[in-house]
């Protein structure tokens, strides 16, 4: 679990490392990341992929804009479909306002530390078991010649070059269906960050990785016995997005 806090105040920020720490504690959270920030930009900055692991607190008034914690939730929601966000401020007033910026917020705790504990409990209990439940079904929407495709994430094991058109580029399929997608590999890469680009001629799904082979650089999916390369160059990068989605995987 990432936990990402936007407090500008130190005091309040590290109020909030030390409760959430005794959260862990009393609720038996095995692994909990605590990333504080004191920016907007910085926050935006080290975004991680879309997960129901990712919780984001955040304070409504940053640097004297009253308004710059709704801000980036919107652009949080934007890109991340599964997070959580809690906003923790001392302007409730602005409650009826949260609706306006689609932020699907899960919570709106004002800052008292008589019941900040007790609800930021009463979330974390509900975050779990929403991390228990099946993942929502994340679509991409892809150009092909006949017009848009809408293929979902869980079905895809990978992407590369068309040789024959290199405007062009194959989206290979779990149920081994070779599809043709009107956009390059790096406008597919900057389009939709849940992909990662493992090697110059393989953009992949991370979350169907369930092998890596440091000694040969290679990488398998699930429910395919074929290897696939990878950069040396991007063994740092694969495993630290790995590491992000936690997902099972075998190192050989």
């Amino acid at each position: 679990m990432n936990v990402f806090i936007l407090e500008d105040k130190w005091i309040e920020q590290r109020y909030l490392e030390q409760t959430l720490r005794k959260i862990q504690t009393e609720l038996k959270i095995s692994k909990m990341n605590i990333l504080p920030f004191t920016d907007v930009d910085s926050l935006m900055d080290e975004l991680p992929e879309p997960s129901t692991g990712n919780v984001y607190l955040l304070d409504i008034e940053i640097a004297g804009n009253k308004k710059a914690g709704l801000q980036v939730s919107q652009q949080i929601r934007q890109h991340d479909a599964f997070a959580t966000i809690i906003f923790i401020t001392v302007h409730d007033e602005f409650l009826p306002t949260t609706y306006k910026f689609k932020s699907e917020a899960l919570a709106f705790i004002a800052k008292d530390h008589d019941n900040i504990v007790a609800k930021l409990k009463d979330d974390f209990v509900f975050i779990i078991k929403k991390q228990h439940q099946q993942q929502p079904v994340q679509w991409l929407t892809l150009k092909t010649s006949a017009g848009y495709l809408k293929e979902d994430l869980g079905n895809i094991y990978y992407f590369e070059p068309n040789p024959t058109n290199s405007h062009q580029s194959l989206l290979h399929t779990i149920d081994n269906q070779v599809l043709t997608i009107n956009v390059t590999l790096n406008e597919l890469e900057n389009e939709f960050p849940v992909l990662f680009r493992a090697h110059r001629h393989y953009l992949i799904n991370p979350l169907k990785v369930i092998s890596v082979n440091l000694k040969h650089h290679t990488l398998r999916f699930k429910g395919n016995d074929q290897d696939y390369p990878f950069s040396r160059l991007r063994t740092k990068h694969l495993f630290a997005r790995l590491k992000e989605l936690e997902s099972p995987l075998k190192i050989i």
